[in-house]
């Protein structure tokens, strides 16, 4: 019996850095709200260039608009695919709050699961609701990366109706 599951129909699809040439400059994604979801996805694909160690990180928020941001106090589960050329395999690793890529030349996936009920408060009370991801380090003009996110919505139902997360 088939799966009944479809990547379009069951999770939000959202691109949250357009794929672009390093600047010789960190990176940082669009933040996307997790007000309504169950758990999110953040999908980094780095194309490495040059051997410098980047890490990379997730940013929480309460807004999508930013401002506020600082990295999360949690560590969420992270998998990684270290030469995309050579296996098509996810290594889970060991949780964190940051990924460090390694100076490899390769082709590369690093997946970051976020639980949005784990983002914790600000110290008003307010709750962090909005994530971003970023590298802390700069990406080599010689690399490329792209940042995609997945989100598993909150309520069931199909997942074009349901509230977006690119606004709040």
């Amino acid at each position: 019996m088939p799966l009944a599951f479809s990547l379009a129909e069951d999770l939000k699809v959202v691109e949250g850095l357009v794929p672009q040439i390093g600047g010789a400059a960190p990176v940082t994604s669009d933040y996307v709200s997790c007000k309504n979801l169950q758990k999110l996805f953040a999908v980094i694909h780095y194309n490495q260039g040059d051997a410098t160690d980047v890490t990379w990180r997730v940013l929480r928020d309460i807004s999508v608009a930013g401002g506020a941001s600082v990295a999360i106090a949690n560590v969420v589960p992270i998998w990684s695919n270290l030469n995309c050329a050579a296996s098509d395999t996810l290594v889970r690793r060991t949780n964190a709050v940051n990924y460090a890529s390694g100076v490899a030349q390769t082709h590369k996936i690093i997946v970051f699961q976020i639980d949005p009920a784990a983002l914790g408060l600000t110290a008003g009370g307010v709750p962090y609701d909005c994530i971003a991801v970023g590298s802390v380090g700069n990406i080599a003009a010689t690399s490329t990366v792209e940042i995609m996110f997945y989100g598993l919505p909150r309520y069931p139902g199909p997942v074009a109706m349901q509230p977006s997360i690119i606004i709040d």
